[in-house]
């Protein structure tokens, strides 16, 4: 049987479907990118003091936060409800990264306290990547 030409509408649409659904997944390996680097960076300035190591963490969370930037700006999908999403897993980790560094900082915290604090932000991130994973997985 010879496909119809909406067969063939209907046939090219589900794979352009499929295809701007795995490509809107760049976001949730933005955040693991981000949650991972969060979680080594928050406990490097906790344990590493001076100003040296400030100039050159500063330096790498700037170096990573460009290049995850030029990534995302290479994407051409986004995700259904991406801003919002991506508002909602910013505004959190800004929250934690404070909260970390204002009490770490007040009260001397050791080490465990920024390990923690990193830990908060890896989960944050992972949050946003599985809610950008769930809105990417196509319903059958």
């Amino acid at each position: 049987m010879e496909p119809t030409n909406y067969q063939l509408a209907l046939s090219q649409a589900d794979e352009l479907a499929l295809r701007s659904h795995r490509s809107a997944r760049w976001l949730a390996r933005y955040y693991l990118i981000f949650g991972v680097a969060s979680l080594l960076i928050a406990p490097a300035f906790g344990v590493l003091h001076g100003v040296a190591w400030t100039i050159v963490l500063t330096g790498l969370w700037g170096a990573l936060i460009l290049g995850i930037s030029l990534y995302a700006a290479k994407q051409r999908t986004m995700v259904r409800g991406g801003a919002r999403i991506h508002g909602w897993v910013m505004a959190v980790w800004t929250l934690v990264w404070v909260a970390t560094v204002v009490l770490g900082n007040i009260y001397e915290l050791a080490w465990p306290w920024w390990v923690a604090g990193g830990v908060a932000m890896l989960v944050t991130c992972f949050i946003g990547a599985r809610a950008v994973l769930r809105r990417t997985r196509l319903q059958s």
